[in-house]
């Protein structure tokens, strides 16, 4: 073990505050377009930060956006519709790694993004109840309004 080994490392987390403003972007997003969705935000973990349903929202939906969110923080970072093209190609593999207990739905589906600041990895946002390209532009939303980026 040298010296590097023990020093401390920093890294940057999203906190509460920042979750709830991108929910509150986000509902308003999708309360312009009269969209019932639900949201859930993630830390870098794929730990709870924030989560809502919105009127009218059908119950499966925030279950449903945990899913999504839950597959892009396990993955570190990659995209829902990338992790959805990944099923489609090979959805032995992603069917096992659903059954492996990780405490959380995983659902590689578009819908969901990672949020990254200063290049790194924060966290995720997941959303459901409308087609799944308005589910993740109602996500983008919350990303921005925040000032994060759903890219490194």
């Amino acid at each position: 073990m040298n010296e590097t080994d023990l020093m401390p490392r920093t890294i940057t987390t999203l906190s509460y505050g920042q979750a709830a403003k991108a929910i509150e972007a986000s509902v308003a997003y999708a309360t312009q377009r009269q969209l019932a969705l639900s949201f859930v935000v993630l830390d870098q973990s794929g730990h709870l930060l924030a989560s809502a349903r919105m009127d009218g929202a059908a119950f499966v939906t925030i279950e449903v956006a945990r899913g999504k969110a839950f597959a892009v923080a396990a993955t570190g970072g990659i995209p829902g519709a990338i992790l959805a093209k990944r099923y489609e190609e090979n959805p032995m593999v992603w069917g096992n790694a659903a059954s492996i207990g990780l405490g959380a739905p995983m659902l590689p589906a578009k819908g969901a993004l990672p949020l990254f600041l200063k290049g790194a990895f924060i966290g995720a946002m997941g959303a459901s109840g409308a087609p799944s390209d308005v589910d993740e532009a109602a996500v983008a939303a919350g990303i921005a309004a925040i000032g994060a980026s759903p890219t490194p």
